[in-house]
């Protein structure tokens, strides 16, 4: 029990660690849901992506997600465990150093292999899988109205493993929400295309999308640089929003782009990774964020121009 003890004390140092990425694109995980079977299940594996290039594999990881509990069932074993499966095609050949529990809709999960050998994954690929049951799979072939998996924000991390150094590194990595659904194909990570553009000017209510005027109730103002509401911004590019009162937290929500804005404590999420960002603030019960941060959540999807005095937001 002692070693155990010591196993776990050592992982949630290196997980809690300030670490650096090693690649120029970001690790992530990621779910692949597939079809349901015959048997009405839906087999979920999941996925490395973009992995540090200079290690011996990744011998750990650790994360969480939440589900709809209200359309699917987790399959789990007698003891409430989430029953975890692999084959040949799996990079993790031993579920058994796998730790999964689950509490309300959240399922959490983390292993650490230190002997570095079976588990340890030298490449891309997927993981292990769970299995999610739907609760009504009739209406689930017949609808396009996916439920997606949803990761927490600063939940996911990798471990790396450097035989020669004799060391372990914490990467802190992406979580790529997925849909579940009866007609799910591979993720590409590429977002829908819209032809979309927003032109607001400061200290203005108006918004202007496809040059076409759309009143809001929030408006602009200038703190260094530009403050944007986040809802109707949100709402014109086709997101998903959700405001948490209690928790004083704004979501939102897109084909493989997820953002969570903790106001309370300043914190800004893309793809449940934390981001050194300019933090959202509320003035008159809106939320705000600036125009950097909205840039940083795009990429590259978005033009922006800047005149000082109005903002032009043009998605690809």
């Amino acid at each position: 029990m002692k070693i155990k003890f010591s196993i776990f004390v050592i992982f949630a140092l290196l997980l809690h660690m300030s670490v650096t990425v090693l690649t120029e694109e970001n690790p992530r995980i990621f779910f692949a849901p597939q079809s349901m079977n015959e048997s009405d299940e839906i087999i979920i594996p999941i996925y490395t992506k973009n992995l540090p290039r200079n290690n011996d594999g990744l011998c750990g990881c650790e994360f969480q997600f939440a589900y709809n509990t209200e359309q699917f069932t987790l399959k789990t074993d007698e003891s409430g465990r989430p029953m975890l499966g692999t084959n040949e095609a799996m990079l993790v050949q031993n579920t058994d150093i796998v730790e999964a529990s689950v509490r309300g809709d959240v399922v959490s999960v983390r292993y650490m292999d230190f002997g570095g050998e079976a588990n340890a994954v030298l490449r891309d690929g997927p993981l292990f899988y769970f299995t999610l049951i739907p609760k009504n799979p009739d209406a689930l072939w017949n609808s396009d109205d996916y439920y997606p998996l949803r990761f927490v924000p600063d939940s996911v991390n990798l471990i790396t493993l450097d035989r020669a150094g004799f060391s372990l590194s914490g990467v802190s990595a992406e979580g790529i929400d997925t849909y579940v659904g009866g007609y799910n194909v591979f993720p590409d990570f590429e977002a829908p295309k819209t032809d979309v553009s927003i032109t607001l000017k400061s200290r203005s209510s108006d918004m202007y999308v496809n040059r076409e005027l759309k009143q809001t109730d929030a408006m602009t103002y200038v703190k260094d640089e530009m403050m944007i509401p986040l809802r109707p911004l949100a709402e014109a590019v086709g997101m998903d929003i959700s405001w948490d009162c209690d928790n004083q937290t704004a979501s939102l929500f897109y084909p493989y782009i997820s953002v969570y804005f903790d106001i309370k404590e300043g914190n800004i999420y893309i793809n449940a990774k934390k981001a050194d960002l300019t933090k959202a603030e509320i003035v008159n019960d809106r939320t705000f964020v600036p125009i950097s941060t909205i840039q940083a959540i795009f990429g590259n999807s978005l033009d922006i121009e800047n005149d000082g005095d109005s903002v032009s937001l043009n998605f690809k």
